[in-house]
């Protein structure tokens, strides 16, 4: 298994970033877990876009938690074409669910 040190370079050289410069902390702590519970880098490449998509829609809702049915209805929103964290919450939310300064 490779040292936390390799892991983080390895993963940063995967994402063409320089091998020095670190992670935002939210990442690098799941960087560091996936390194803990012996994820493959392929793997927690995945994991990070998974979770890239869902997150990215996610910080437009209004309120503080986000529940499994959100969540399902943007994976649907994915599935069926929609690309850009505009287009999902066009196709998955309403506006009374929107962020003002997030509205389309």
């Amino acid at each position: 298994m490779m040292e936390l040190s390799e892991y983080f370079e390895e993963f940063a050289r995967r994402l063409n970033l320089d091998t020095g410069a670190g992670f935002p902390a939210n990442v690098a702590a799941e960087i560091a877990a996936a390194h803990s519970i012996g994820l493959e880098l392929d793997q927690l490449q995945k994991f990070l876009a998974r979770r890239t998509e869902i997150t990215s829609v996610a910080v437009a809702l209004k309120g503080n938690t986000l529940s499994v049915e959100k969540i399902e209805r943007i994976l649907s929103a994915r599935r069926n074409g929609a690309i850009y964290p505009k287009e999902v919450l066009a196709a998955a939310f309403t506006e009374d669910e929107i962020h003002e300064k997030s509205m389309l």
